[in-house]
């Protein structure tokens, strides 16, 4: 079970409650105090990874298919005209067995031989937090810029079992690693109709912690239709990218979720 840090839990529940006053009598009547926005969902994955070795590429080396499926929730708090509060949370899940290796590679300190039959499993939980403060806001637009601070867990299992030449092999490695992320960026919403609005926001970030390098992508753009005041249909395109190189005895690599998704929208 993945535990949410303190410190980002504590931040959302220091804001003064005086600055999250409901915008009542909003020009399309629609609340916009509170937003969750929430689907499960398919995307394209690429992970290319290392721990102990050189790079694998867990779709072309290890068979994992490209198509992951996802949860994702976002959830919004508008706490004044100009301010608001986000955390989101995704979760990616993949499973391969019985996929025959084309090729040599190392992972875990080990060689994984062409013809051995491996079983693979990747997944990884990327939760953030996001400060919006909107350098120009009216009625119907806002723009500004965003800072967010985050986790992200990775896991990723290699087993392969078989015969080279006469000697049977069995090799099992896997390694789970965390570390925090963050992001700079900016935001814009315009609302198009009194029901419709597009969204767009931009978050990047590298840094150096110890002797790694680390960087951190983060875009969508996409729209929402709301039916009824409080709930709607959202549609977006959305793309992750996460790299973290270095040290060779930590899990590291490149990994990248992109795709459309649909997702249910919900205003308070």
């Amino acid at each position: 079970m993945k535990t949410i840090p303190g410190g980002l839990l504590a931040a959302c529940l220091s804001v003064s409650p005086a600055l999250a006053q409901s915008s009542s009598g909003n020009w399309n009547g629609l609340p916009d105090r509170f937003g969750i926005d929430a689907g499960y969902f398919g995307l394209t994955a690429e992970n290319v990874l290392n721990y102990k070795g050189g790079n694998v590429d867990f779709e072309k080396d290890l068979g994992l298919d490209k198509g992951v499926s996802t949860f994702w929730v976002d959830g919004t708090w508008r706490v004044g005209r100009r301010h608001q509060l986000k955390l989101s949370y995704t979760r990616f899940s993949r499973e391969r067995a019985d996929f025959t290796l084309e090729r040599d590679f190392v992972w875990g300190g080990d060689t994984y031989n062409a013809g051995l039959s491996a079983t693979t499993k990747s997944g990884s939980d990327i939760l953030g937090g996001y400060y919006r403060f909107a350098v120009h806001r009216n009625d119907r637009f806002e723009i500004g810029p965003a800072v967010g601070i985050g986790y992200l867990w990775l896991s990723a299992e290699v087993r392969a079992t078989g015969t080279i030449g006469d000697a049977s092999r069995s090799l099992d490695h896997s390694k789970n690693t965390g570390s925090l992320t963050g992001a700079l960026g900016g935001y814009t919403n315009g609302w198009i109709t009194k029901r419709l609005v597009a969204r767009a926001d931009f978050l990047y970030i590298k840094v150096s912690p110890g002797d790694r390098k680390a960087s951190n992508t983060d875009w969508r753009l996409g729209a929402d239709y709301y039916f009824l005041p409080n709930a709607g249909l959202g549609v977006q395109y959305k793309y992750n990218k996460y790299t973290y190189d270095g040290n060779s005895d930590q899990l590291g690599g490149e990994v990248v979720y992109k795709g459309f998704q649909v997702f249910l929208s919900f205003l308070f």
